[in-house]
């Protein structure tokens, strides 16, 4: 006993600072991923560009029946087209108990905050270096975020979460986690479909053996999503989709439309790390790739092989895949087509978000050091987007919200923005103004998602405001308020006002404050 009680000591010590260790590295990656998410909380109004017709949707879906609202009187439900239901639905529950922005926040923060979570799960199983999961923190705040493709962005981190499990299924297979895979992969496509093909692809890789009854029966969690899938590719939308891939010409005629590869390769950061004016962004998507490749360097030669078998490393080769297919989508895949905008550059992000899975190993002092450095690049990055965030809130919103209170609830509004820009982040975060008017008070506005085939909800068809011109959002200037704005009761402009102003017999101003403006017909026989 006396022999053995020495080694267990040391057994006891060394175990003890393994636990520190463990405890010190989940604090460190905690405060890093709330760090993300701070932006989200520190403002009223998030720069997001599509964020407020995000939010009138749910709110649509949310209060359809509620009175003062009206939204009976305009629109329809259409659940069965739009494939995002997953995102919607989700806040729509929570709204129940936190009203929608709320319940919003909350959802896109478990979103941001799940995917270094995810990734992290697959590095894991894959017998990689789990902190190599910190690269995917400093591109959190990209074009994709502040563009407000929110179903695209939740969607990520169900690709990594589902590869994992697949991995898992693959070694140690059981029914629980072949139900749970068959849920994640069912939420991605209902989530987003470009993300929703690469777990879809992976899996299939992962499940693959030589032996095509045992692959298939690993392929079984698929089969739900695509029954999903099935169905909705009948629809409006989903024949969209099919036919921007395909490349085939839609039934008004309309083509994909291509990009020269040397304009998208020079274009390629504005889809990665573009959110701020200024060369910050730049700056640091190129220390993000200086400290990647100093992570391949610094693991030269290879790491041992993760398992005595091969099994992982021939299964991290099969998902590795995904890095040079996203690239390469990147380039061949169309931009647009009808109203799908962008296509190809979802890609960029996927390609660089797969990259940690190919990293290898790397000796533990020059481990701390990137893990040091990809720390300081994500804090860095946070504190540029929340300086940014607040300027855009206390210097450009203006009293965006005393001008909707002038609009009481359920009524017409048309949004002409003439200034729809920002000169603290990029892209257009006040294009889609008037949805904040839906948000708090319903009715119908104008521009609205509703006229695209993915919307959950679309005008009654003798309820609806006459048809807009492609781009009439861009356009405010094109606009005729004689001939394209009889059927709308109030204007919600910024800046402009344009021609509106030159009409005192049919329009009276009944607020302004220099940047916003409210506008009322005066005419008691606009349309009903």
């Amino acid at each position: 006993m006396r022999l053995l009680l020495p080694r267990f000591r040391l057994f006891d010590r060394r175990l003890r600072r393994g636990f520190g260790r463990a405890w010190l590295w989940e604090a460190v990656f905690l405060t890093l991923v709330l760090a993300a998410i701070t932006p989200l909380w520190i403002v009223r109004h998030i720069p997001l560009e599509d964020l407020p017709q995000h939010l009138a949707a749910i709110t649509v879906l949310h209060d359809f029946h509620r009175p003062e609202f009206r939204f009976t009187e305009f629109f329809e439900l259409t659940l069965g087209n739009t494939q995002y239901l997953s995102y919607y639905l989700a806040v729509h529950v929570l709204a129940y108990v936190f009203g929608v922005e709320l319940a919003n926040r909350i959802v896109l923060s478990l979103a941001l905050a799940a995917l270094p979570y995810a990734l992290r799960s697959l590095l894991r199983v894959l017998g990689r270096e789990p902190a190599w999961a910190l690269f995917a923190l400093p591109l959190t705040y990209n074009a994709h975020l502040i563009l407000g493709f929110l179903n695209f962005v939740a969607a990520l981190p169900l690709v990594f979460y589902g590869l994992s499990l697949a991995v898992k299924q693959r070694l140690t297979p059981n029914r629980k986690r072949s139900v749970l895979l068959a849920v994640v992969a069912l939420v991605a496509f209902y989530t987003h479909v470009v993300p929703f093909a690469f777990l879809a692809l992976g899996v299939v890789l992962v499940a693959w053996d030589g032996w095509p009854i045992a692959s298939m029966r690993r392929c079984l969690p698929l089969v739900p999503a695509a029954i999903a899938a099935g169905f909705w590719i009948g629809s409006t939308a989903g024949r969209s989709v099919v036919g921007a891939a395909s490349g085939q010409a839609s039934a008004g005629g309309m083509h994909p439309t291509f990009q020269d590869w040397g304009l998208s390769l020079q274009e390629t950061p504005t889809w990665l790390t573009d959110v701020l004016h200024g060369e910050t962004d730049t700056q640091l998507l190129i220390l993000w790739g200086v400290t990647l490749f100093a992570a391949l360097a610094l693991g030269a030669g290879g790491a041992p092989a993760t398992s005595p078998d091969g099994v992982l490393a021939s299964l991290t080769r099969r998902i590795a895949i995904s890095i040079p297919l996203a690239a390469i989508a990147y380039f061949v895949a169309p931009t647009s087509y009808e109203w799908i905008w962008p296509i190809n550059a979802r890609f960029p992000l996927l390609a660089l978000l797969f990259l940690p899975i190919a990293l290898p190993r790397v000796p533990d002092v020059a481990r701390y050091a990137v893990i040091a450095a990809l720390a300081l690049l994500s804090l860095r990055s946070f504190r540029e987007v929340i300086e940014a965030f607040r300027a855009f809130e206390e210097r450009e919103v203006g009293h965006l919200e005393e001008a909707i209170a002038m609009i009481p609830p359920g009524r017409r509004v048309a949004g002409l923005i003439w200034d729809p820009g920002s000169t603290s982040v990029k892209y257009s975060p006040f294009l889609h103004a008037v949805a904040w008017y839906q948000v708090r008070k319903g009715g119908a506005v104008m521009f609205t998602f509703a006229e695209f085939p993915q919307s959950p909800f679309r005008f009654l068809p003798d309820r609806r405001p006459p048809p807009v011109r492609r781009r009439w959002e861009w356009l405010p200037q094109e606009v005729d308020p004689a001939r394209d704005l009889n059927w709308y009761e109030f204007v919600l402009t910024r800046r402009g006002p344009g021609n509106i102003a030159s009409l005192p017999a049919q329009w009276e101003r009944i607020y302004g404050d220099g940047m916003w403006a409210v506008w009322r017909r005066l005419e008691t026989n606009a349309a009903n």
